[in-house]
């Protein structure tokens, strides 16, 4: 086994250019909640290190993943400016708007994006319709269709999804 010590990670400190209107969104929406950190105390001692900590994204929003963290900002992006409105809004401010241009979402997946986008689409509360490859097992369809969207299956791979 390998391992390598970084000397200078005691002082490091994180010089992050977060966009604090993307903390803002996630704030709003429904269930939000800090990812845990969960400690690997077994693996941390196998290893002779002090502490491992993982971040425990398996049930961000109540979703398996942490995509929706990415499709909600990009979703929230598009719609606003799609409507030419400043990317300010409430998600319900946002979803007013939408609902009364009669916007829809379209996206491609083959599993969590399409559900984070159609979970999004279910809180500005307008429709969505996925497109899945053929390949795609029932219960991810159906966990895209229960957030209210159309769950449409092509016939073809992942890119005939795109298409």
């Amino acid at each position: 086994m390998y391992s390598y010590l970084n000397p200078a990670a005691r002082s490091w400190v994180c010089q992050s250019s977060v966009n604090p209107d993307v903390e803002q969104l996630h704030r709003q929406l429904p269930d939000y909640a800090s990812t845990p950190l969960v400690p690997m105390n077994d693996l941390a001692n196998e290893l002779g290190i002090g502490r491992i900590y993982v971040k425990d994204e398996s049930h961000r929003f109540g979703l398996p993943a942490f995509k929706i963290l990415g499709a909600a900002w990009a979703v929230y992006r598009a719609v606003a400016a799609i409507l030419g409105v400043p990317p300010t809004l409430s998600v319900g401010e946002l979803g007013v708007a939408a609902m009364k241009q009669s916007v829809k979402l379209v996206a491609c997946s083959d599993g969590n994006w399409g559900r984070a986008v159609a979970r999004m689409a279910r809180y500005l509360h307008i429709p969505a319709t996925i497109f899945l490859p053929r390949n795609i097992d029932r219960a991810t369809r159906d966990k895209i269709a229960s957030e209210g969207a159309r769950a449409l299956v092509v016939d073809g791979d992942y890119d005939a999804a795109i298409e």
